[in-house]
């Protein structure tokens, strides 16, 4: 299956350049050489490997990693995705279109935004952890892109069609996925810090940070 799907002249005019590698270790050498760069995993990666490749490539990639999904990924590969790390998945072959919309969904942490604070909580992204006072929560991945989405869109709301999609669509119900996850970190976060910021259902629109 072809991974690609426009010339890279195209990518670049979309504003989303691309680059591809055969190898993992080429694509790795990449990232250690530009920061800011995210990594689309791509190449069928087994359970094992997918965990071994986002421990080396977290502390180099200041961008996000995805798995790119088509109609033959099973939805148990996209699960330890999520679990290893990955922020969510990346259809194939990869459009220009496709891959604006996900840097849409996902822009870079840039130093400005590498901490987000709300009340007396602070959202440390590079490490996915939550911090109140002394204390500090690594969140699961799912809970952690519920959390920083809904963060970054304070004092707007964010649809759970977003959520959905930054997700990734290719699980068999994101629209569920979304809640579940949603259940689990409202529970986590009143047991790590009660009384803090909660998070509202907003009829219609989504979640959003309560006031």
């Amino acid at each position: 299956m072809d991974i690609l799907r426009g010339s890279f002249a195209e990518f670049r005019h979309a504003g989303v350049p691309i680059t591809v590698h055969t190898e993992i270790v080429d694509a790795l050498a990449d990232l250690a050489h530009d920061y800011e760069s995210s990594l689309i995993l791509a190449g069928g990666e087994s359970f094992e490997r997918l965990a071994a490749i986002v421990q080396i490539a977290e502390p180099v990639c200041g961008g996000s990693i995805f798995l790119g999904v088509s109609d033959s990924t099973e939805t148990a590969t996209i699960e330890v995705a999520i679990r290893a790390g990955l922020r969510g998945t990346v259809r194939l072959p990869i459009t220009p279109d496709r891959l604006r919309e996900v840097a849409r969904l996902h822009p870079r942490t840039g130093p400005q935004d590498r901490s987000l604070r709300f009340g007396e909580l602070t959202l440390d992204v590079p490490h996915r952890s939550l911090r109140w006072r002394d204390h500090a929560l690594l969140l699961p991945p799912r809970e952690f892109e519920l959390l920083h989405q809904i963060v970054r869109a304070y004092p707007e709301s964010v649809s759970i069609d977003t959520l959905a999609l930054a997700f990734g669509s290719d699980l068999e119900d994101p629209h569920a996925s979304v809640r579940v996850a949603m259940t689990k970190l409202r529970a986590r976060l009143a047991n790590f810090a009660p009384a803090q910021a909660l998070i509202e259902t907003v009829r219609v629109a989504g979640y959003r940070l309560a006031s």
